[in-house]
């Protein structure tokens, strides 16, 4: 039986600011990029399940980016950076390395 990796769907796209007004893929890509991003970044283990969520966010953000949609602009807080509709000061998603 193949491998399938099921990630919750619009955990907490609805309440990101600038996602609300976006369209319904780009909506439930960032709510996949999130939750994937939780699981990888805050994750204290290194199994299987980390690791794929850290797979899958670096999917989901390449296909926010190819959907022009960026995740924070230059000179913006790490804190307050959100995924919008790319702008001349926008930051594309970059995987991270590790």
């Amino acid at each position: 039986m193949p491998f399938v990796l099921v990630l919750p769907g619009l955990a907490s796209a609805e309440s990101q600011g600038g996602v609300a007004d976006a369209p319904e893929p780009i909506a439930r890509l960032v709510g996949l990029y999130t939750d994937a991003d939780a699981n990888c970044r805050l994750s204290m283990r290194h199994d299987a399940l980390t690791e794929a969520s850290c797979a899958a966010r670096s999917i989901y953000g390449a296909a926010l980016n190819g959907e022009d949609w960026c995740y924070g602009k230059q000179d913006e807080p790490n804190a307050t950076m959100e995924w919008h509709a790319c702008g001349p000061t926008s930051l594309r998603f970059a995987e991270e390395e590790e």
